[in-house]
């Protein structure tokens, strides 16, 4: 599962930023601005899928992209198989300390959240 995490978070940068931006003689900045312009259009429009589980996974892979956009805004792109990296040990923990520490306690997802509000990607 991580590994699949680390191809379609490398598959963001390397086809939705760097070949894309080539492609339309644009700065990365400008790519990213395009990316979450484009998806927060079909956002808005996610309602018209019927289809219920089809409309909340199309939602959760337009949520997740526009986050890995919005983080990568803050990093340099060149360096973004760190930023991959650092995102998979981010999920890799969060998985690990629920396991291991926190799954049947009662306030389990409150004290993961403020687990993953510390964590740095």
């Amino acid at each position: 599962m991580r590994k699949g995490l680390e191809m379609f978070n490398e598959g963001l940068v390397e086809h939705g930023l760097i070949d894309r931006t080539q492609k339309n003689n644009e700065s990365i900045d400008q790519g990213i601005k395009r990316e979450l312009s484009d998806m927060t259009r079909l956002f808005l429009e996610i309602n018209r899928i019927e289809n219920a589980p089809k409309r909340i996974l199309t939602e959760g892979l337009i949520r997740y992209a526009m986050g890995f956009y919005l983080l990568m805004r803050t990093k340099n792109v060149e360096q973004y198989k760190q930023v991959v990296a650092s995102i998979n040990q981010y999920f890799f923990d969060m998985d690990d300390i629920y396991y291991s520490k926190l799954e049947g306690k009662l306030d389990d997802m409150r004290e993961l959240a403020e687990f993953l509000n510390r964590q740095k990607i």
